[in-house]
């Protein structure tokens, strides 16, 4: 909880700086805003550490198959992933861009699904011939 309250000063007082830069040196508040976001994404790593942790031990301790639960963490990696990357475009001023990840991003999310589909039609019931 503590990091919540410490990106969240980070940031609060990187925008204000860099808001207050951006007249003067637009390129210096875009990499004052960038390393704020750095820093942030920093504190963030050890809470994602902590739930990596949590999660692979009660994923064990579950005994499910990796098959089930693996495609739920590649598309949560896509979705954080595209959404990073499509912010810094934003950012950069590239709205058509960022629009063009974001689709090529659903579509990566919905492949990485098709295992888990697979498996709950095999679970229903369903036949599926192999490919």
């Amino acid at each position: 909880m503590n990091m919540v309250f410490q990106a969240a000063g980070i940031a609060v007082v990187c925008a204000v700086l860099a808001l207050t830069l951006r007249k003067d040196s637009a390129p210096l508040s875009w990499c004052l805003a960038l390393a704020g976001g750095l820093v942030i994404l920093w504190l963030g790593a050890g809470a994602l550490r902590e739930g990596f942790a949590e999660a692979g031990a009660l994923l064990a301790a579950s005994g499910l198959d990796s098959g089930i639960y693996l495609p739920v963490v590649r598309v949560v990696a896509i979705g954080v992933l595209i959404r990073l990357a499509g912010a810094l475009c934003r950012d950069a001023g590239q709205n058509a861009l960022a629009a063009k990840l974001e689709l090529a991003g659903t579509a990566a999310a919905v492949a990485a699904c098709m295992p888990l589909f697979r498996q709950v039609l095999e679970y229903a019931g369903f036949a599926l011939r192999a490919r």
